[in-house]
């Protein structure tokens, strides 16, 4: 069964899947105050979801709790990272979007989207972004289209990885076959990643 949690707490596991983090850290990390994301990490950590350590400092400071995953997909997140980094290392930020085009091309593959209307386009790829674990709609606002993703499954790695989003982004255009403009993005603190097509 899926793991359904509110908005936050799904944010602040992503978070900790990537590595661990003091209460300190996610709340500068998600633009909450630190009283709420220490709400959020018990709550986690009496689901079973997180578990914290103490830590000592290094030198004279107080020691400090860290806070770290320990549902079944922390490991998976963390190894994702990992090899982004790795990637990153080797072929440099452009071989890394490269990298996730080519796989966003396969993935859409199946869609079939040239023959259809735009609008018919963008609802069907907001129906399959669906089925993937985005919160997708299109949206109309005085004549333009937006697609809009009020969550994302990958935004723990988006914010570290913004090669992730730049593919995203690429792989939409190629599919819609028109230019999209990104105005709004939620690794970025935003409410949604919000794409106006031009």
């Amino acid at each position: 069964m899926a793991l359904v949690l509110e908005g936050t707490k799904e944010r602040v596991l992503d978070l900790l899947r990537l590595r661990p983090h003091t209460a300190k850290e996610v709340a500068e990390a998600l633009g909450v105050s630190r009283v709420a994301a220490l709400k959020h990490l018990r709550d986690l950590e009496a689901r079973g979801l997180v578990r914290s350590e103490v830590r000592k400092c290094l030198g004279r400071g107080r020691p400090y709790r860290l806070y770290v995953a320990q549902d079944r997909e922390a490991p998976y997140a963390a190894l994702c990272g990992d090899v982004l980094k790795g990637v990153e290392r080797v072929l440099g930020r452009e071989g890394v979007v490269r990298l996730l085009l080519e796989r966003n091309r396969s993935l859409f593959a199946p869609l079939n989207l040239e023959t259809l209307p735009l609008r018919d386009r963008l609802t069907r790829l907001a129906q399959f972004l669906r089925e993937q674990g985005y919160e997708a709609e299109v949206l109309e606002h005085e004549g333009k289209l937006y697609l809009c993703q009020k969550r994302c499954p990958k935004l723990a790695l988006s914010r570290e990885h913004e090669a992730l989003c730049q593919s995203e982004l690429l792989a939409y255009q190629e599919l819609l076959g028109l230019p999209l403009q990104r105005e709004e993005r939620l690794a970025e603190g935003g409410n949604c990643c919000r794409y106006r097509v031009e």
